[in-house]
């Protein structure tokens, strides 16, 4: 069974949006700017043009990091990774071997530590799922154990388990 799991950021900004919200602001700004530049407060329109053109800059390199994406193909007896951008030559692309791959969720040191998710086959190791939250993380690492090794899964509960746990017992 092959199949591919597609990760990135969420994405919630298009370009398009993007360039409405920068446009409608320097729209505002003109405006503002204006009014005070007209009652003799003129130093604001550098200022004004300033900030709009940070602003215009970090929603550049936003938008630029919303490109990027892991492509994981689990296909017979390999895991191919691939790392890039959309639009652009992968960046990075590396095989693993399906049977001997161990998937690894590293927690940080401090209690507010980004956790690490690790895919490792011999002395290789790769990290995927850089751009998702730690419960995103324990997901992915879930899906991914199912995949490598497709009757792997959490063990259900006996019904002795069931039943200790309903009475408070267990």
């Amino acid at each position: 069974m092959n199949t591919r799991l597609v990760i990135g950021p969420n994405a919630s900004l298009g370009v398009r949006a993007a360039v409405s919200f920068v446009s409608g602001l320097c729209c505002l700004w003109l405006v503002v700017g204006g009014f005070f530049a007209w009652r003799g407060y003129w130093p604001i329109l550098p200022f004004a043009g300033l900030e709009l053109m940070a602003l215009a800059a970090a929603l550049a390199v936003s938008l630029r990091r919303n490109r990027y994406r892991e492509v994981l193909c689990f296909e017979d007896e390999r895991i191919r990774i691939a790392i890039g951008e959309l639009g652009k030559d992968v960046g990075e692309q590396r095989e693993l071997r399906r049977s001997a791959t161990r998937v690894v969720l590293e927690r940080g040191p401090h209690r507010n530590s980004r956790a690490r998710l690790w895919l490792s086959c011999g002395g290789l190791r790769i990290e995927v799922g850089r751009c998702l939250t730690d419960e995103e993380k324990d997901r992915l690492a879930v899906r991914i154990r199912e995949l490598i090794h497709p009757g792997w899964s959490r063990r259900a509960p006996t019904l002795t388990e069931v039943v200790a746990a309903h009475n408070g017992t267990g």
